[in-house]
């Protein structure tokens, strides 16, 4: 279980894990689509709900990206283009 405190709330168990699928494959583990596999949220998620899950996801990376650099984190940006790509591609295979 994961609990982000400043914004607690209960919602559709498998979005976690959508977040957190596209960094799992960038640093060579499993691809969003196997990951979620493994899991029972990730097994139940519906045929309607994951694509948009997935897609506003790769929007958010994508659009992140292409912001300056917040001070201090100079990495950040490449980060998160490598994060869209990743989304993007899963994207692409949902659709």
């Amino acid at each position: 279980m994961v609990v982000d405190w400043p914004h607690a709330c209960r919602g559709a168990a498998f979005v976690d894990l959508v977040g957190f699928a596209p960094s799992v494959a960038m640093q060579g583990g499993p691809e969003p689509a196997e990951l979620l596999a493994r899991s029972r949220a990730g097994r139940n998620a519906s045929r309607e709900s994951l694509p948009a899950v997935v897609c506003a996801l790769a929007g958010y990376f994508t659009e992140r990206s292409l912001q300056p650099p917040p001070p201090g984190l100079p990495t950040v940006r490449q980060f998160q283009a490598a994060q869209g790509e990743v989304t993007r591609r899963w994207l692409a295979t949902l659709l």
